[in-house]
């Protein structure tokens, strides 16, 4: 064989993991090939010293300040920290409220509803060619008249008498 082993295939082979036809092809190759040879060699050396090799023990002096500290992280932690999610939850709704007062656009203050003004009709006279109007009536007047939303204020305006009672009444019965 011109191929050597791969180290894949050393470390089972010296730990006895392989089966018996992949043990025997292994020992075929390690006759005909000394860098191979040499190689298994090291590394069964290797495995030796490590087999003897003793872990060192942990000292009394470690084992109790693990055993501290473990004690340390098991306290709960203070009261305080438990209401962090109530916190951040009042923290968030004021936010909100901060963004509502900022972006909010109050809108303009109900002024009734809209007045329209229309030019005056063709169909009425305005002007004094004719002198077709009543004395003491402009076409602006006439022009007011024409809208429904200001007829509708003074057909309810006119209902309440007292309104249009005659100033010298009021002076009668003071």
């Amino acid at each position: 064989m011109s191929e050597h082993l791969r180290e894949e295939e050393f470390i089972p082979y010296l730990d006895g993991r392989l089966s018996e036809a992949e043990r025997e092809r292994l020992d075929v190759h390690l006759a005909a090939c000394a860098a191979c040879r040499a190689h298994c060699g090291e590394l069964r050396a290797l495995l030796g010293v490590l087999g003897e090799w003793k872990a060192a023990e942990p000292s009394p002096a470690f084992d109790a300040a693990l055993r501290a500290r473990l004690a340390e992280e098991a306290t709960p932690p203070p009261r305080w920290y438990s209401l962090r999610p109530v916190f951040a939850g009042a923290l968030a709704a004021a936010i909100l409220l901060a963004l509502g007062v900022v972006l909010w656009e109050p809108g303009a203050p109900d002024a009734g509803p809209p007045v329209v003004t229309r030019p005056p009709s063709p169909s009425l006279p305005t002007g004094p060619p004719g002198n077709e109007t009543p004395p003491g009536v402009s076409g602006d007047d006439l022009a007011v008249l024409e809208n429904p939303v200001l007829l509708e204020n003074y057909e309810l305006l006119e209902e309440f008498d007292i309104l249009f009672e005659p100033a010298e009444e009021e002076d009668e019965t003071l």
